[in-house]
């Protein structure tokens, strides 16, 4: 706020805003005179925030202690004592004040002996406020009380007391009216009127009794209700540390006999409290903000309209901070990624791994391949010529020239091993399309010398398509031994291959117009069962038909994974 008119009538009224705004933000136009002293968690002292800020409880505590009372600092305090009444918002429902065992006044009924000596008392404390007190005498509704003793041996006389006598530090006010004390006969006959109270219009005090006590002064007689018309004895202590009481007249108290019943009755208002600084303890409060609030009492108990709060938070522990959960958020997410990081390089580092095995299999495939083509295959070639041409030398006889007959024979058929051996380890022919082409040059090979038609239906297939050497060579081997077969035992004319490639699964037919046979008549030989064991042992599937007069059809199917190898038995299709 800014005030930069010259006239003091507007200056004033602008210095009022200010003071009014102070006001309103701290809440009162005076210092307070009460407040908080003190607060320990679990018996540890907790600093008090200098700024207004909370306090800060650590995590879990066992016990929270708040001592309270009046601000000496602050200035001279009045000459009467200051009740404090105090409240923790969310956790007391009510407002309290500080209380204790001894925090009480009383009236006493004694029993005295013939010597004047006391044989037992009795105590009826007051404690705390009488229900519906209002502040003052004047206002507050009476309560009624009645007990009853019974009198012990050796008793003879009765006295009574209404005392303050209490803890240290304990004030307020106490009326006691309309006391009667009688003995009950036993035969439940009218009662025996022992003692009452009889106010004198000329003396304020009743007959027998007296004020007593260090602070006598403060033992009053009180008129309540209506003009004050019913009096009774009061005693209104604002003294900490001192007290004040009424006293029945002792050595003229009325006799009583051992075993009587004696009854009391009496009308009472009180409000008593301690006026030193107090004490409240509150047990395992959970984590949050919290409010402790204090209002100041008058004497009777009245608010003066002085208040004052503190603000303290009971810290929550670290795992249920904000910080720690984004904290873990990132440490979860950055374990996370490191752990997928780490996934994919250890997949990368075995996929790596896998390749340069891969090539150097391939490299030794080649060499291996190259080596039994150029070196091996040549040898056998020459073994071949030289044979065929010591085949026609003159002067041979017909042993020998067939010998060398037998030997270049011998030599073409493993000059084909070896070449079929070439082509099944050779890296370059690990597809689809090498292996159709391979088909129709074997079938051509083994159908032409045996005079066997052969047709072929093999369409273009894909060299994209991998295709591991080993299943090359099964499934080439099995394609052989069922041409063979054809060749050697069906007496067939003409002999089918068919090879399809479609949705991953590869079919292969060979299928000739023989004789056929029944196939639960006949045992399966070695190559029937070699063929099967090796299309089973690459995954796939191998079947075999047949019916006499009708030929015989073998169905071979494999379903190829993206690496060129075979799935299990499980994944082929029928």
């Amino acid at each position: 706020m800014k005030c930069t008119n010259s006239n003091p009538v507007p200056g004033v009224f602008c210095l009022a805003l200010l003071i009014l705004a102070a006001s309103v933000l701290t809440g009162s136009g005076t210092p307070s005179e009460i407040g908080v002293l003190a607060v320990t968690a679990d018996g540890k002292a907790v600093p008090l925030s200098s700024n207004n800020g909370p306090a800060q409880i650590p995590a879990f505590p066992s016990l929270v202690a708040i001592n309270f009372g009046p601000l000496q600092h602050r200035g001279k305090l009045g000459s009467e004592p200051v009740r404090i009444r105090y409240k923790l918002e969310g956790v007391d429902t009510d407002w309290q004040e500080p209380t204790g065992p001894a925090n009480i006044m009383r009236l006493m009924l004694g029993f005295l002996d013939q010597n004047d000596n006391e044989v037992m008392h009795k105590d009826f404390e007051a404690k705390g406020q009488s229900p519906g007190w209002t502040g003052s005498f004047e206002t507050s509704p009476l309560q009624h009380r009645r007990e009853q003793i019974v009198v012990p041996p050796n008793a003879s006389r009765i006295w009574v007391v209404i005392s303050s006598a209490g803890a240290p530090g304990m004030v307020g006010a106490y009326f006691v009216g309309n006391l009667t004390v009688r003995v009950q006969n036993s035969t439940n006959g009218p009662a025996d009127n022992l003692l009452n109270m009889e106010f004198n219009p000329a003396n304020q005090s009743p007959v027998g009794w007296l004020r007593a006590g260090p602070r006598a002064s403060m033992a009053r007689v009180i008129g309540v209700g209506p003009g004050k018309r019913s009096k009774g004895l009061a005693i209104v202590d604002d003294n900490p540390s001192g007290h004040a009481q009424w006293n029945s007249l002792r050595e003229q108290g009325p006799r009583v006999s051992p075993l009587d019943v004696v009854v009391l009755e009496w009308d009472e208002m009180f409000s008593i409290a301690l006026a030193t600084p107090g004490t409240v303890s509150y047990k395992d409060l959970k984590p949050g903000f919290y409010r402790f609030s204090l209002k100041q009492l008058s004497l009777m108990g009245v608010p003066t309209g002085d208040e004052a709060f503190m603000t303290f938070e009971v810290l929550a522990p670290f795992w249920r901070t904000s910080w720690f959960w984004v904290a873990a958020t990132f440490l979860v997410c950055g374990l996370a990624l490191g752990g997928w990081r780490y996934r994919i390089s250890r997949q990368l580092q075995i996929e790596n791994a896998r390749l340069a095995q891969q090539q150097e299999l391939e490299a030794e495939r080649f060499r291996i391949a190259r080596d039994i083509h150029d070196d091996f295959g040549a040898r056998v070639t020459q073994i071949s010529l030289l044979s065929s041409e010591s085949q026609q030398k003159p002067g041979l006889s017909p042993e020998i020239q067939a010998d060398f007959a037998a030997v270049s024979e011998m030599s073409r058929n493993l000059v084909g091993s070896l070449y079929e051996t070439v082509w099944a380890i050779s890296p370059e022919n690990d597809h689809l399309d090498s292996l159709g082409t391979y088909i129709c040059q074997m079938a051509n090979q083994m159908c032409g010398p045996a005079g066997l038609k052969c047709r072929l239906e093999i369409p273009d297939l894909p060299h994209e398509v991998p295709i591991t050497s080993s299943l090359r060579h099964n499934l080439v081997m099995t394609i052989k031994e069922a041409i063979h077969n054809v060749i050697k035992h069906a007496e067939a004319t003409e002999v089918q291959i068919k090879v399809q490639f479609e949705n991953g699964l590869l079919a292969v037919v060979v299928k000739d117009n023989g004789k056929g046979f029944a196939p639960a008549t006949r045992r399966k030989g070695n190559g029937l069962l070699n063929m099967e064991r090796r299309i089973h042992a690459c995954g796939g599937r191998w079947t075999q038909s047949s019916q006499p007069g009708q030929g015989t059809c073998i169905n071979i199917e494999l379903r190829l994974s993206q690496n060129g190898g075979p799935f299990n038995q499980g994944n082929s299709t029928a």
